[in-house]
Parts: C-alpha cells; sequence; structure tokens
C-alpha cells in the first residue's frame, strides 16, 4: 500500500512539472473521474462537494440532495482553488485536453489562459451541483471552453434514458402479453 502511494505522488508530481495554466487535469478512481483546471502555482480550481456549503442551519446535510459521494449528500458543491498535488492525493492523475479535438470540430477552442484563471477565480465559492448537467467535468470544460461538457454527465443521461426506455418497453410487452392470453 505504501509502495503505491509512493509512486502515485511521483507520478503526480511529474504531471504537475508538465501542467501550463488552463489545463484540464482529471483525477481518475474506481467508478468516475473528478475534473478541474490548473492555474499555476501548483493549484487547481475544481468544483468539489463541500461539507460546508452542504451543511443547513443546524449543521446537518440539507435534504432533496441529488447526488451522494462518500456520504456527502450534494445538490451544491464549491468552486475551490486547492494545491494540485493534495486534490491528487490517492490517484494518479493526468492532464486530459481530448475534448480539444472534438470541440475545435465544431469551432470551439480553448479560451486565453488569462481569461480562464480570472473566470476561475470569479467563480470561487458556493456554486450548484447536478451529476448530469453541472458537475466537475462541465464545470472544468467551462473554464477551458466557455462550454460545459460533461462525458461522464452524457453516459449517465444515457444510461438512465436506455433504461428507462428498457422498462416502458418492458412493462408495454407484459401489458400486450397479458391482453392475449
Amino acid at each position: 500500500m505504501a509502495l503505491s502511494l509512493y509512486f502515485n505522488k511521483k507520478h503526480n508530481e511529474c504531471v504537475l512539472e508538465e501542467l501550463e495554466v488552463g489545463d484540464m487535469v482529471e483525477f481518475p478512481n474506481n467508478i468516475y473521474s473528478h475534473w478541474g483546471v490548473y492555474i499555476g502555482d501548483e493549484n487547481i480550481v475544481h468544483l468539489t462537494g463541500d461539507e460546508a456549503a452542504n451543511a443547513g442551519a443546524n449543521g446537518s446535510f440539507a435534504s432533496g440532495s441529488f447526488f451522494s459521494v462518500s456520504g456527502v449528500q450534494l445538490d451544491k458543491a464549491c468552486v475551490k482553488v486547492e494545491n494540485f498535488l493534495e486534490v491528487a492525493e490517492g490517484c494518479m492523475a493526468k492532464r486530459n485536453n481530448d475534448k480539444d479535438h472534438v470541440l475545435s470540430a465544431a469551432g470551439i477552442y480553448p479560451r486565453p489562459r488569462d481569461e480562464i484563471v480570472r473566470t476561475a477565480l470569479a467563480l470561487r465559492g458556493e456554486a450548484e451541483y447536478n451529476i448530469l448537467w453541472n458537475n466537475c467535468e462541465h464545470f472544468a470544460s467551462y473554464l477551458r471552453y466557455g462550454e460545459k461538457w460533461s462525458d461522464q454527465g452524457n453516459l449517465a443521461l444515457g444510461t438512465v434514458l436506455v433504461v428507462g426506455a428498457a422498462v416502458v418497453v418492458g412493462g408495454l410487452l407484459k401489458s400486450l402479453f397479458q391482453r392475449e392470453k
């Protein structure tokens, strides 16, 4: 276990050395990837769950939250500027500007680096969260391109639609077969 953490840290230090301001950074884990944007001085800006942002007046989490990560209910999140290595701890981060190719075909290009940083710093603080329409990948894409885009969100939405369609078709088939009897 300690050896794995050592290699992760060394890997992340190498990634940090190669990052340029405005790069999107992916922090993969077992189920999903967390995303942020490098803004220089070893700092990353990212949309993250925040207990203070999600806590109600009495310190308990707001009810009706849409999503939960590690037991933290999220319908609100927080845009934070944090040290890259602290955010990357426990995973092998990677620079991931792959959307450059896809979005450039639609005439959407990365914004100037100073605009990315200025926008990132202006958005610090409490923010809305929705896994399908406003997650950390949407946020990072918005900073880099001025457009929200999330492959993970699109995959989740597609899964919801396919499962929903299967339930509807299954219900229709069941109804049809029951009528024939």
